[in-house]
């Protein structure tokens, strides 16, 4: 038998500090209204990124945030054409993006012969990412995809968040007993009875 102990934290060589260039460039692309994010925009060609790196860039959002069976392709193609759109308005971060883009393409290459987007296992993928995700490119999609997702009103049914429960009381009557995935528990007569015997 063999004891596995997790660390609680991370050690101080794993730490990374946050230049203030990446603080900038990841608040930038956080500070983007979902609205202009996912407003219908459809996923087309970047004056900065060529086909291929539009790809990978659109199978490196699916891969951050991976709900298959939640949301569609369009909402994965509006967040990469929020990206390119930024890459297209500001020189630094499209160098950043197009850089980051070619080094996760080089370590595909490296490691399994084959562009990024062509790794088919999702494991693979995702352990790929995993050697870029302190760099400043990809905390930009990284922030960026988040809030395309996970603010916008629109993707929160799929999700199956109500919103915000406030203006309306609170939770204790909208929202706290309608999950669906715990099993029914004893009744407060059943366990009740069950103290008593």
């Amino acid at each position: 038998m063999s004891i596995r102990f997790h660390r609680l934290r991370k050690s101080d060589e794993d730490r990374v500090a946050m230049s203030r260039r990446m603080f900038l460039m990841t608040t930038t692309m956080a500070g983007i209204t979902t609205n202009a994010m996912m407003g219908g925009t459809a996923f087309a060609g970047s004056g900065v990124l060529n086909e291929a790196q539009s790809s990978s860039l659109l199978r490196m959002v699916q891969d951050i945030y991976p709900h298959p069976d939640v949301l569609q392709l369009s909402h994965y193609e509006a967040i990469a054409a929020t990206v390119m759109k930024n890459a297209d308005a500001d020189a630094d971060v499209a160098k950043s993006l197009t850089d980051g883009l070619g080094q996760i393409d080089a370590k595909a290459q490296e490691l399994f012969g084959v562009p990024y987007v062509e790794i088919e296992d999702p494991d693979a993928r995702e352990g790929l990412l995993r050697h870029f995700q302190n760099e400043g490119f990809f905390q930009g999609v990284r922030w960026t995809a988040y809030f395309g997702i996970y603010d916008n009103k629109d993707i929160w049914p799929l999700l199956g968040y109500e919103g915000a429960s406030a203006e309306h009381g609170g939770y204790i009557d909208r929202g706290f007993s309608d999950i669906t995935f715990v099993p029914e528990g004893p009744t407060l007569e059943e366990r009740m009875a069950e103290v008593q015997s």
